[in-house]
């Protein structure tokens, strides 16, 4: 029997794949994870060997030579709310320490902006059109996390140049009262850019080797389309010949999720599920093992939970069932960045943080 593409929800990150230290928060009741090919029955709970072990023996055919022995390759992605203040981004460095203890090693780490960080810059594009430019609020976020980790002086200047080149941006704004879709790209792309330096600094103090990277660096092109730009196809080939030829496998990528490079080197941000887009993209292009996207939410629940409190969440479901939900409401993965997946037959797995 052939095994279609399945989409692997995990409900909860507080399960017997021991994905959190137990130091960094309290136990929690374990929920059963899943694999199923569509209409065969869920499985129960499994330790971290059974998991890999299940993961390969009910992957698409195209993902059964994984070899069992080495640990898991992985692209986990982190959303803004993981990231929010210096207290997650503590969090979540541990995490992803503890995942590669757990033989569960990324690639690349897909982070979005810190927090309410695109919000804020926003409402500093409209505050410069109308008035004055003001981003005290984004500058002290950062370097309030600078401050607390101590992160090298080199990451300092890094962020405070990316600060000086958007409050130019935004004086541009101030002066011309404009703000085209162009600029409205590149004024967004700095809460990622922020991020991941910070993010990739504090795993380096937590002696997890990395590097941060702007996504269109590692050959992330696009169409011209700005604020809901397709990816390329060549964005495939220039993901795979960068980590092949510039990343070393022990090195955690840290990647800005949501942006890329247009055709004439301008800055496109991808839409509504562009960090997810983002790290299915490395996924396929690097063969990955899994793609994991971690979540404020119990994965992707049976009905409305507004609306049904007692809503359970769904162990696992196929690429195409995913898909029918987002179209009949669910907001948790977005069609679009799950056909990378698709194509190439690996597992999304989202949790819980």
């Amino acid at each position: 029997m052939q095994i279609l593409p399945t989409l692997l929800l995990l409900c909860s990150a507080w399960h017997t794949l021991s994905l959190h230290a137990p130091s960094l928060a309290p136990s929690r009741p374990s929920l059963a994870l899943s694999v199923r090919a569509r209409g065969s029955a869920p499985k129960s709970s499994l330790s971290l060997s059974q998991a890999s072990s299940e993961f390969r023996k009910n992957m698409n055919p195209a993902r059964q030579d994984v070899d069992s022995s080495r640990p898991l390759r992985v692209v986990m992605k982190f959303g803004g709310s993981s990231l929010a203040d210096a207290s997650r981004i503590d969090y979540v460095a541990n995490l992803i320490k503890s995942q590669i203890a757990d033989s569960i090693r990324p690639a690349a780490v897909v982070c979005s902006a810190m927090g309410k960080t695109t919000n804020n810059l926003l409402n500093a594009g409209d505050f410069a059109l109308s008035s004055a430019v003001n981003v005290d609020a984004i500058r002290t976020l950062h370097m309030n996390v600078i401050e607390e980790f101590n992160l090298p002086n080199t990451t300092r200047v890094e962020v405070e140049q990316l600060l000086t080149e958007l409050t130019a941006l935004l004086q541009g704004v101030n002066m011309l009262k404009e703000l085209s879709p162009r600029s409205l790209d590149m004024l967004v792309s700095y809460g990622e850019r922020m991020s991941v330096r910070i993010m990739s600094a504090r795993l380096n103090q937590l002696g997890v080797p990395a590097l941060p990277f702007d996504a269109w660096t590692l050959g992330f092109r696009t169409n011209s389309d700005f604020g809901d730009a397709a990816l390329l196809p060549e964005t495939e080939e220039n993901l795979r010949k960068a980590f092949k030829e510039r990343i070393d496998p022990a090195t955690v990528a840290v990647v800005t999720g949501f942006v890329g490079h247009d055709p004439q080197g301008r800055i496109t941000t991808l839409g509504r599920g562009g960090s997810d887009l983002t790290a299915t993209a490395i996924g396929a292009a690097c063969n990955l093992d899994e793609i994991i996207v971690w979540k404020d939410v119990d994965g992707i629940l049976s009905t409305d939970p507004r609306m049904v409190p007692n809503a359970v969440p769904i162990p696992a479901v196929s690429f195409d069932e995913a898909a029918e939900l987002a179209y009949f409401g669910a907001k948790v993965l977005h069609p679009i960045a799950m056909m990378p997946a698709m194509k190439k037959g690996i597992p999304v797995r989202v949790k819980n943080r």
